[in-house]
């Protein structure tokens, strides 16, 4: 992937939280008490040169609803 700022390649990196089995995911999810949660985990890049960051949704097709 390449940056969008300094155009170097970037690279994969891991996004850690805190708490211990932190897990980055997006959601969506209809208006309703029983509408289910639709997710897509989320891979992390950065730019070694200018530390740009960029999160990419790897299953964006599961966030329609």
């Amino acid at each position: 992937m390449e940056c969008m700022k300094c155009k170097a390649k970037m690279l994969k990196a891991k996004l850690k939280g805190d708490v211990v089995g932190t897990v980055v995911y997006l959601t969506t999810k209809k208006e309703g008490l029983f509408a289910t949660e639709k997710n897509s985990s989320v891979s992390c890049y950065v730019c070694p040169k200018c530390g740009y960051i960029e999160l990419v949704a790897d299953n964006p097709q599961n966030l329609i609803l």
